[in-house]
């Protein structure tokens, strides 16, 4: 039983309060009323989380594994402020991985639909090269792994260490990423490795320095990128190559 019901008042429905509210308004603001209660924006989107670039831990808190004390250094290499953006359908997403495969139980890199994340895009074990440095990961070439322009997708990179349980991971970092249609111009920014599509001109420059490797402009242009991410605290250079996908 409703606990109104015993004072006998009236159930007004929203749609005839608003009319008696416009029937007493002058005959001009009565239409402008209705006008206004049935265009009433929808709420913006959520603004995505800022990228986790440094991991500070993992998911296993009691973590005394061999690589957890290097967390510090592990570093997803974009900036914090998301969406991160790309022009590409099937981009590459690169890492500073200071240790080696070696100390490494196993490695994760998935990719879900945001805002949500109910939606999985991508999940893979990835093998990380044998030495330490700059690590690139790429999705599958193929339309199922292609991103669609506008859509938000957050991703993360998860690693177990070797006698870290397992269970949980150890170091994880994350990340939005946003796909673009670029016009004429600012596809030759892209090439050019402008910053707002980030991470189109962080893979031309780690191209260019693989392609000339004792280049010191290409280190050169290489650094200057890192320094806008704050990871101008990468002492050497050193390209690592692409993690090896194990299964999807």
């Amino acid at each position: 039983m409703n606990p109104f019901d015993s004072f006998n008042l009236p159930r007004f429905k929203f749609a005839s309060v608003m009319a008696v509210l416009a029937a007493s308004l002058p005959a001009g603001l009565a239409p402008e009323l209705a006008k206004a209660t049935a265009q009433q924006p929808p709420s913006p989107p959520p603004n995505p989380p800022p990228s986790q670039t440094r991991p500070g831990g993992g998911l296993n808190p009691d973590s005394s594994a061999i690589c957890a004390p290097q967390n510090d250094s592990l570093q997803a290499l974009v900036p914090v402020e998301t969406p991160v953006l790309t022009a590409s359908a099937h981009p590459i997403f690169f890492f500073y991985v200071p240790f080696s495969n070696e100390v490494v139980e196993r490695a994760e890199f998935s990719m879900l639909l945001w805002p949500g994340e109910l939606e999985r895009h991508y999940k893979a074990d990835i093998l990380l090269p044998d030495s330490p440095g700059i690590v690139g990961v790429t999705l599958p070439d193929g339309p199922d792994y292609a991103l669609d322009a506008g859509q938000n997708y957050r991703w993360y990179l998860n690693i177990y260490c070797q006698d870290g349980g397992g269970q949980q991971p150890d170091l994880t970092v994350n990340g939005v990423v946003q796909r673009v249609t670029l016009t004429a111009a600012g596809d030759r920014q892209g090439q050019g490795a402008a910053p707002e599509i980030w991470h189109d001109a962080l893979a031309s420059a780690v191209e260019q320095l693989e392609r000339s490797p004792e280049d010191p402009n290409a280190v050169q242009q290489l650094l200057v990128l890192l320094q806008q991410i704050d990871a101008g605290d990468i002492s050497e250079v050193s390209l690592a190559g692409r993690a090896t996908p194990l299964s999807e």
